[in-house]
């Protein structure tokens, strides 16, 4: 739990405490002045109208420290991945870092033939926000590299995402994709059209979650 999150369940608990002991103290005051029962009518309705104009604002105090305190304890349990209902009229905000993976390497080959290849896997994009890939080659020729993706896990039947980009000889090569490109599981097509002679060709994924 972050200290912006404990700061706010303390401010809630420090004022539900203080709307509490606030209420404890008027209603001590309002007994002890309290008519007999023999009393006057008119001294009890006097007596009547005091404790309301003495309740009212310090319930309002109260209430407001309770609405106060469920908000922190709903965003407290929200960022604890523990769902919760809202209130009515009370919005729960959570924030929730965006953080990378390790990088997993799908493609690592000494390509020695001319044609088309793939990585050896697709990478599963199900649940990430982007994705980017990094191609660092020692090929002696060049090759290019098409991003591509699938509702499965296929590469055979995958899609094109955008354009091919063209990977140097002995270059490195990033590319980067975002929410309009998403695909379940995503991968690179390799073509090369003049077989290398030398030189490997490795390709890294790393999803940002």
């Amino acid at each position: 739990m972050t200290q912006e999150r404990e700061r706010g369940i303390g401010t809630g608990l420090v004022v539900g405490g203080i709307g509490g002991t606030a209420l404890a103290v008027a209603l001590a005051a309002l007994l002890a002045a309290r008519p007999v029962k023999a009393a006057p009518t008119d001294e009890k309705l006097d007596y009547l109208i005091e404790v309301l104009t003495t309740l009212v604002p310090v319930l309002a105090e109260v209430a407001q420290g309770q609405a106060e305190l469920i908000i922190a304890m709903q965003q407290w349990l929200a960022a604890q991945g523990i769902p919760v209902a809202p209130a009515e009229g009370v919005e729960v905000t959570v924030r929730t870092d965006w953080v990378a993976k390790e990088p997993e390497q799908i493609f690592s080959s000494a390509i020695r033939s001319a044609g088309t290849f793939y990585t050896d896997r697709m990478v599963n994009w199900t649940r990430g926000k982007r994705i980017m890939f990094k191609a660092e080659s020692s090929l002696n020729q060049a090759a290019n590299l098409q991003v591509i993706g699938n509702i499965v896990d296929d590469k055979e039947r995958a899609t094109d995402i955008n354009g091919a980009l063209p990977l140097a000889a002995n270059g490195n090569l990033s590319v980067g994709l975002a929410f309009d490109d998403w695909h379940p599981f995503v991968g690179i097509k390799i073509t090369v059209a003049v077989a290398p002679t030398a030189g490997i060709l490795t390709i890294s994924a790393v999803v940002q979650e």
